[in-house]
């Protein structure tokens, strides 16, 4: 089944999402959301995938972090465009805490790639899906029962990091989504988040 999803995410290859933080949560609303990645109360504004590549390129952009923000089903989804707060444990716990689902696929211009998977406040698993070590050396959690004996496209890494998203949420990212205008949040600087920088890196 997972080589039927690859290909469904084929799209996740091209050029323009060389960097890209998706995440799907499950049992918390838009609000809470919000709320566990840093986003305020403010007004939100209406943008595009590319709209925000676009701000993000402009050196005076400085600490500006928008992120996309889109409800499918019983799930929240946010689409960050070379953002990262997806990909932090603690933001993961954050949004998973009361009962809540949270798994989301990172990837960057390095080729480093990450899927994470968190539960009611716990992060279970992150790691590489497409590295050959699997599991970092010192992880204090062993790959979970989804994911054993699974073997992700190494040619497609961000296609099977969406695939395995899919697999595990059953939620289908669109790619519908990162053409036109979404609802848009403006987030802190991750730097800036955390009293304890370290800890909130720390699965």
């Amino acid at each position: 089944m997972l080589d039927t999803l690859v290909e469904r995410y084929r799209w996740a290859e091209q050029d323009a999402l060389v960097a890209l933080t998706i995440s799907v949560v499950a049992g918390r609303s838009e609000e809470d959301v919000v709320q566990a990645f840093g986003g305020s109360t403010a007004p939100r504004r209406v943008m595009t995938f590319r709209q925000i590549g676009d701000v993000l390129a402009v050196p005076e952009a400085g600490s500006f972090h928008p992120m996309l923000i889109v409800s499918t089903g019983s799930c929240v989804v946010t689409i960050e465009n070379t953002g990262y707060h997806g990909s932090i444990p603690e933001i993961a716990r954050r949004a998973s805490a009361d009962g809540g689902r949270f798994f989301s696929a990172y990837w960057d211009m390095h080729g480093d790639h990450q899927v994470m998977y968190a539960e009611d406040g716990r992060v279970q698993v992150a790691y590489d899906p497409v590295d050959d070590s699997r599991v970092p050396a010192g992880a204090t959690v062993p790959l979970p029962r989804w994911a054993e004996g699974v073997r992700p496209d190494a040619a497609a890494p961000g296609a099977s990091c969406l695939a395995l998203m899919e697999r595990v949420m059953r939620v289908r990212i669109d790619p519908d989504w990162m053409v036109r205008p979404l609802s848009a949040v403006i987030l802190p600087d991750p730097a800036t988040m955390f009293d304890d920088p370290e800890a909130a890196w720390r699965p």
